[in-house]
């Protein structure tokens, strides 16, 4: 069986593929456990200098959670699943070893999530980036609440966590979320590599000095206060209505509460 992620070596570039190119690479359980130890298999190894994350396929970097895989599930369930994101994210956004995100397609909610774990971002012009919970009941659970704002700031922020709308990759340059202007995807994965190698390049324990000295302050507690949130909210009535609406394309129906 084909693994749904793979690692290659280039020099000291470690390239790590999303590979569920059928499912716009989703991200289910063993995607989310094999990244996790991928990236800690690189902290005890002093041969790679920069990580690439990036999906197969051609068209997407990564759609977000496997509703599949969520749609169903309970509480309990929902905290598993929600806490195997939290510690994969959190593994990519504290490596000592930079990561870009190599997004070419679709980055949406995991997905995008991941984007803003990485260290960089570098986009070809034909992504999109997203975080479409709230228009099926849920709210991003993989750390999204609280480094989207630490990303672009509050207002821009709100409006893409409430609205659920997506932009694309000049609107995600204007607001910050990428390292460089958009690129055609004919020069995406030159550009990639060529900034993959140059950080490679260079010291080790400088680059991790810097990583360490610029990385955002989180607090444990907002992030378990949002995992605690997305588990109620996938589990919810609404959360369900929602998960099942999208896989069967049609509009949600939430039960609206009285005030």
């Amino acid at each position: 069986m084909a693994s749904v992620i793979d690692c290659t070596r280039s020099g000291r570039v470690l390239t790590i593929e999303l590979s569920r190119p059928r499912q716009l690479n989703a991200l289910n359980s063993e995607v989310l456990r094999l990244l996790h130890e991928a990236i800690l298999e690189v902290q005890g190894d002093p041969s790679v200098g920069c990580v690439v994350i990036r999906g197969v396929g051609g068209k997407a970097f990564s759609a977000g959670a496997d509703l599949d895989e969520i749609r169903g599930l309970g509480v309990e369930g929902a905290q598993e699943f929600i806490r195997a994101g939290h510690r994969t994210m959190s593994s990519v956004a504290t490596s000592a070893v930079p990561v870009i995100a190599a997004v070419d397609g679709y980055a949406l909610g995991g997905g995008f999530e991941l984007a803003l774990a990485c260290h960089l971002v570098i986009a070809s012009d034909r992504s999109h980036f997203g975080l479409p919970e709230a228009r099926i009941g849920c709210i991003p659970g993989f750390g999204g609440t609280q480094r989207l704002p630490q990303a672009v700031g509050k207002p821009a922020a709100m409006h893409l966590l409430l609205t659920g709308e997506r932009i694309d990759a000049e609107r995600a340059w204007q607001v910050g979320l990428l390292s460089v202007p958009p690129l055609a995807p004919d020069d995406h994965q030159a550009e990639v590599l060529r900034v993959a190698e140059l950080i490679a390049g260079g010291s080790r324990t400088g680059t991790a000095n810097i990583l360490d000295a610029t990385r955002p302050a989180i607090a444990p507690a907002a992030l378990q206060h949002e995992a605690a949130l997305a588990a109620l909210s996938i589990a919810s009535r609404d959360g369900q209505e929602g998960i099942t609406s999208f896989a069967e394309r049609r509009a949600p129906e939430f039960h609206q509460e009285s005030s």
